[in-house]
């Protein structure tokens, strides 16, 4: 019998309440990163029934691959200061002020969930100094630290919480890269398994069941072919992630153009699509958590180049980036290398048509190749295993990185104008003798110059860690719609619809998930039941 459709009062279609309902719960959860299980967590704690739905094989999303540090606050009013230039007015302030109250918080809440299965938490790039604002200088300098990606008021209040990794991990043997996430994900998938949470893989939901009035009754979902539908007496929570592998929504949202992600591939935007079905408004659709890396047809994902976390203004990167014409355009270690990076490649130039950025290539030399890996490989899945070679040899020997034996033939080979990257290459390379970078002002200690052969390139591509667009959630991690009215019994946390909207902050997003997985179940839970 085909599904019995009515209008949710927005003049949306969606199914309408069945007569027998499959399964039954008190709070449903559509994804499993830290997002998800932490609103299990807190769903269950607060006394509902509850169950997560995870669409792949295996979870974790991007969360079991991440970098595993928390930003957390020692300061909320401090912090809030922070917040607010960090969005830009981006982004309501209750949101704002939620976060930064959770983030005041959330160095307990870690370290109680880690100490009950085992595990202990470790603080680091802690630097209170009340009315003392850092300078430019100082927020550039590693020797300074602090957990505040930028030097804006309110830095100081910021650190950086991650789990020691120890005996009682066990690795989840299907993800490769950092081991740090993978660790932050044991903790929470330990208090999973301890509670009365229903795991549910290979099962994604594929819409909501909503009354006339548009409150959301409970979803369907589907597995092996199979739908069948779950009653949410209370609510339904949102943690599905990002659109880094929908194409529809990045031509539809973002500016730029051939984005490759290194995400997840199950990162499709499913529930930014069920969100607007319900009525949902979007924001913050066109911010990337991006950089620059590498693309390969025989990889279903793309890898990021080797630089992540915070910049260490006294660490040499090998490099330097060209456009098409052969020419610098950025300094290609930003504060936060692995962000907002991506907007210098999304320039288009009106004269030729075209993005002259993209791709860009790297080049180095025989020095800069010794110096370690440029790509570091992350996956979720155990069909991409790929580890990049700690010399780079490998990838030479394959092919994915070309050598020459002089800057003439390699600007043949990317069909630039040799005169023009030969100057390229003697400016930068003066740079590094004098110690300064007057184009584009890269620290002098990661400065090497390009100078020994053989000479090396690789194309570069726009890379997505993961988007930060989503429906907008009020401080109560609600749905809202575009007149900023609550979707009833609909709630999202992490990444889908991020609260960061013009800058990222690193360690952001991991907190994201905790702080805005706690309200959203805590607050499913609340609900009183509808049936």
């Amino acid at each position: 019998m085909p599904p019995n459709y009515g209008c949710n009062g927005k003049g949306k279609k969606s199914m309408r309440q069945p007569a027998h309902w499959d399964l039954d719960y008190d709070v449903v959860v559509a994804g499993y990163g830290y997002a998800g299980g932490m609103s299990a967590i807190a769903a269950n704690d607060d006394g509902a029934k509850t169950i997560i739905l995870e669409k792949m094989r295996h979870f974790g999303g991007n969360s079991i691959v991440s970098g595993g540090s928390c930003v957390a606050s020692a300061n909320a009013g401090e912090t809030l200061k922070y917040l607010r230039r960090m969005c830009l007015n981006t982004t309501d302030d209750g949101v704002l002020q939620a976060f930064a109250r959770g983030l005041s918080e959330l160095e307990g809440l870690l370290t109680r969930l880690a100490a009950e299965v085992g595990f202990q938490t470790k603080r680091e790039r802690f630097v209170w100094l009340p009315g003392k604002e850092r300078t430019q200088a100082e927020a550039m300098d590693e020797s300074v630290p602090g957990g505040a990606a930028y030097p804006f008021p309110g830095a100081e209040s910021l650190y950086t919480v991650s789990v020691s990794r120890n005996e009682a991990y066990k690795p989840f043997l299907w993800t490769t890269g950092t081991k740090a996430g993978a660790t932050l994900f044991r903790v929470v998938h330990e208090h999973i398994k301890r509670r009365p949470i229903d795991l549910h893989l290979e099962t994604p939901v594929k819409e909501f069941v909503t009354n006339e009035d548009g409150m959301v009754l409970g979803i369907v979902a589907e597995h092996k072919d199979q739908r069948f539908t779950v009653r949410a007496r209370r609510a339904v929570i949102l943690c599905t992630g990002g659109f880094e592998h929908n194409q529809r929504l990045q031509s539809h949202y973002l500016q730029i153009q051939n984005v490759v992600s290194m995400s997840p591939l199950g990162n499709t935007g499913d529930g930014i699509l069920m969100a607007q079905k319900a009525g949902a408004a979007l924001w913050h659709m066109w911010h990337l958590h991006g950089s620059y890396g590498f693309r390969f047809p025989d990889m279903p994902i793309a890898i990021r180049h080797a630089f992540r976390g915070y910049r260490v203004n006294s660490k040499l990167m090998a490099w330097i980036i060209v456009d098409r014409f052969g020419r610098r355009f950025m300094n290609e270690y930003p504060p936060a290398s692995q962000d907002t990076l991506i907007r210098s490649l999304e320039y288009y130039d009106p004269d030729i048509q075209d993005y002259p950025r993209i791709p860009c290539y790297l080049i180095f030399d025989e020095e800069g190749r010794k110096l370690g890996p440029i790509g570091e490989p992350r996956s979720n899945d155990e069909s991409f295993t790929y580890q990049w070679s700690q010399d780079n040899l490998r990838e030479i020997e394959d092919g994915r990185i070309r050598r020459f034996g002089d800057i003439e033939a390699l600007a043949g080979h990317l069909k630039v104008n040799a005169d023009a990257l030969q100057e390229t290459i003697a400016r930068w390379n003066k740079g590094c003798r004098l110690g300064s970078d007057p184009d584009f002002m890269r620290p002098p200690k990661t400065m090497m110059p390009v100078e020994t052969p053989p000479f090396y390139t690789i194309a570069a591509w726009p890379i997505v860690t993961n988007t930060q667009g989503g429906p907008v959630h009020n401080a109560r991690q609600q749905i809202v719609d575009p007149y900023g009215e609550p979707i009833l019994r609909l709630y999202a946390a992490g990444e889908l619809g991020s609260l960061f909207g013009h800058l990222y902050q690193l360690g952001g997003n991991n907190a994201e998930c905790f702080v805005g997985g706690k309200i959203a179940g805590s607050n499913a839970a609340a609900e009183e039941p509808w049936c």
